[in-house]
């Protein structure tokens, strides 16, 4: 017999007069559980991953990056929701069309950048400025994010029906539990308040 600290190991799988139908059912959850969070998280992370790091690469399609000129200066601190490695601030830029005809509109620029100087501005087909699309490394990292997110999210999912399933056993062992304990009473003679 296997045993640890007084406990019986694997006792839920053994022949015994006491093992009641609910805890091999508790037990095979608890292996659909394990099997759930080893097997099933790992791929949908991975899945999810690879699916958030190909959406912020297709963010770049349809765009175009063109030489723009600032028309004010740009102010020197940055956007205070930039972070440290984007100190960029918003100024008014000006930049021509294929077609020739100007074009003005407010875009990121490098923080503390003069007027006149060049920056570079992206477009869309419509000729609209567009956000810069996020570089292969920000893709891989946005990507990565939103797979561990989901791989936790299965994880969460596979505990929280593993939980609301033995809650579910114990309750129906403790019926079980009372019906017995009445049984056991009445044969005695011992009357149930």
């Amino acid at each position: 017999m296997l045993k640890r600290s007084g406990k019986v190991l694997l006792w839920r799988w053994r022949r015994n007069p006491l093992r009641r139908g609910s805890d091999l059912a508790e037990a095979w959850i608890a292996v659909a559980a394990a099997a759930m969070l080893l097997l099933t998280a790992p791929v949908v992370g991975v899945v999810a991953a690879a699916f958030g790091e190909r959406s912020a690469l297709d963010q770049a399609q349809g765009l175009h990056r063109t030489s723009a000129r600032l028309i004010e200066d740009a102010s020197a601190t940055p956007s205070r929701f930039s972070g440290a490695a984007n100190d960029h601030a918003r100024a008014t830029v000006r930049w021509t069309m294929p077609d020739g005809s100007p074009k003005t509109g407010e875009a990121q620029v490098a923080a503390g950048s003069k007027a006149d100087s060049s920056t570079t501005v992206w477009l869309d087909d419509t000729g609209r400025l567009r956000p810069a699309p996020p570089t292969p490394a920000q893709a891989k990292s946005r990507g990565a994010v939103l797979g561990a997110a989901a791989g936790a999210g299965v994880c969460v999912l596979g505990v929280g029906i593993w939980w609301a399933l033995r809650v579910r056993l114990d309750a129906r062992r403790g019926v079980q539990w009372d019906r017995a304990w009445a049984e056991f009473n009445s044969r005695r003679g011992h009357r149930h308040a």
